[in-house]
Parts: C-alpha cells; structure tokens; sequence
C-alpha cells in the first residue's frame, strides 16, 4: 500500500487493501469513495476551529505592536503554519478521502510533509530562542535581533520546503495513483524516507528540547535560589526589574515545554499509524487510523491557545479590550446614576 495515504486520514486503500474478515464492522460493505459524516464532519470542524483560533493571533499582533518581537515572529510564523493546516492541510486530506482524485491527493501528502516539518521547525526555534534568553540573558537583545529573526524564519520555511519536495525525486504526479501500489524500489526508498524523517524530526528534536528544557529550568532555579540573597537598598528597583523579567521568561519557557509535549504527544501516534502502512506489521482498525490521524492536528488548535492565554504579553493584549470594554461600561453607568441623582 501506498505509503503517503496515511498523510490523508487515511485514504480508501488504507480500507480497502487489506483482507480484512466480515466480522470488522466498518469493513461490511466494499468501500468506495463517499462522504461519510462521522468520519468527515470533525475534520471539517477542526478546520473551522483551527482557522478561527490562529486569526486571532494575527488581529493581536496587528494591533498591539508591543507583540512584534524576535520571540514572537516565531510564534507568529507557526501560527502561519497551523493556519495552512487549517485552510489548505485538512480540508486537502478530507476532499482525498472523499473523492480519492489524483490532485487532492497528491498536493495533500506534500502540503502535509510541509506543514508538519515547519511546525515542528518553529517550536525548535522558539526553544533555542528561550534558552538564549535565560542562559545569556544580559547579551540576549544583542544576539536575537529582528533581522536575524527575519534570516532564521526565512531559513525554516525553505528548509521545510525542501525536505518535503525531497519525494518528487521518486514520486511523479502523473504516475501518482492513490488507491496504486508502490513499486518495490519506490517501497525502499519510502522506507528510508520514512526513518530519515523519524531521525530529524522526531528523535532528534526530542532529545534537544529535553536537554534545552532541563538546562533552562535548572537556570531558572539557580537565578530564584539568588533572589534570596541579601540584596543591597540602591540595587532593589534594578533587581525587582531583573525578578520580574526572569519570572516572565520562566513561565514563557514552561509554556513552550508544554507545547513540545502537546506536539510529542499528538504527533507519536501519526507516527506508529505510519509505521503500520509502510512496514504492515500490525492492524489497526479504521476509527483509531481516524483518531490519531485527526489527532495530529490538535496541536494546531492547543499551540495558539498556551500563548494567547498564557504568555504575558499575549495575555495582556487579550484582556485589554475586555478591561477597556468594562470601564467603558463603569463609566457609563456611574454617569446614569449620576444623572438619576440630581433628578
């Protein structure tokens, strides 16, 4: 079976290739290209909700140019990232699952291979970014400034870009077939594919946010232990100025950790689906390819909210217009009962 049908969710072949027995409900009848709601409709809500979601990021950012720094490019290019999952990613994945018509099919498993990479090559950066932040503090506006913001975001999509165009070497458009077979030195080299991408994208990443994390708490704790210390009368503005920044960078560097778990966590069962349809060494039945195949996109949904709600600046730019809006309305009310009062 074709490896890149799992990049849908999953696609017919991934229902209808194996033999499976009378007994598997959801394989009763011979399957053929339809919509069917239960699998469909929350796909189709989670684009929805995932559009929704990550617009607000970029009304934010519009009109609070407090949110324009180097951390937040970052955050703003992955939420570039999971919008294209939202507008053109999962909708792509759905319209293969229905039609199962070679363009739909055959742009999703590449636009996916894209958004995935970048994704993940975004909270890589946000990470080295922290870690610069807490580690070396004093010189961080020095190192991270916004042209070599600009050059590191620039780096990131056209490296995305390449790796997942890396398949055209083998794959063609005009022979691709989704419901097709692969042929064996085609199967050899998905195979490759596929570890080459476990390695750097999964392994790799893993083991260096873990590291980068546990370095960046430490520090954290190291720099609080201090704050103990008798601090001399002239230095205490300064240092309640050095706390506060520290703390702020501290809880910034949590969040981020738990958005490298929520994409761990929503990424590793795509990843056991995948290993299922190139190696087929195990069955799985078609709602779970479903579920694990809908789950990777969760993090397109958790990643804006962790920063809009929990990071500080983003917060704060949330809240004002709420805060804006009640006082609009205090006012409005301590005027009637004023006006009322002099009746």
């Amino acid at each position: 079976m074709r490896e890149e049908n799992i990049t849908n969710l999953p696609h017919n072949e991934s229902r209808q290739s194996q033999n499976y027995s009378p007994r598997h409900e959801d394989y009763e009848d011979d399957w053929s290209p339809r919509f069917v709601a239960k699998y469909d409709l929350p796909g189709m809500f989670m684009a929805f909700v995932i559009v929704l979601i990550n617009s607000l990021v970029f009304i934010l950012v519009t009109k609070r140019r407090s949110l324009r720094t180097p951390t937040n490019f970052f955050l703003i290019g992955l939420a570039a990232s999971d919008l294209l999952n939202g507008f053109i990613t999962l909708p792509l994945s759905i319209t293969c699952n229905i039609f199962q018509e070679h363009g739909p099919c055959f742009a999703s498993v590449y636009i996916w291979m894209f958004t995935s990479f970048l994704t993940l090559s975004h909270i890589l950066a946000v990470t080295a970014d922290r870690f610069i932040a807490i580690m070396c503090s004093l010189r961080y506006p020095l190192i991270m400034t916004k042209r070599r913001s600009y050059i590191a975001l620039a780096f990131i999509w056209l490296s995305s870009l390449f790796v997942s165009l890396m398949q055209l070497w083998w794959l063609r458009p005009q022979s691709y077939d989704p419901q097709g077979e692969d042929q064996p030195e085609e199967q050899k080299k998905e195979k490759a594919f596929f570890t080459a991408c476990v390695v750097l994208y999964l392994v790799m990443p893993v083991l260096f946010m873990a590291v980068a994390y546990l370095i960046i708490l430490r520090e954290v704790r190291r720099q609080i232990r201090r704050e103990y210390q008798n601090i001399p009368a002239a230095a205490a503005s300064i240092q309640s100025e050095q706390r506060l920044w520290r703390q702020r960078n501290g809880k910034a560097a949590f969040i981020f950790l738990v958005m490298f778990f929520t994409h761990v966590a929503c990424w590793l069962p795509f990843f056991l689906i995948k290993f299922q349809e190139i190696f087929n060494s195990f069955y799985l039945p078609v709602w779970t390819q479903y579920l694990f195949g809908y789950l990777r996109f969760a993090s397109s949904i958790l990643n804006p909210c962790l920063y809009i709600f929990g990071k500080h600046d983003f917060r704060k730019a949330w809240e004002m217009p709420c805060t804006l809006s009640r006082e609009r309305n205090r006012a409005k009310s301590e005027l009637v009962i004023m006006m009322n009062s002099q009746v």
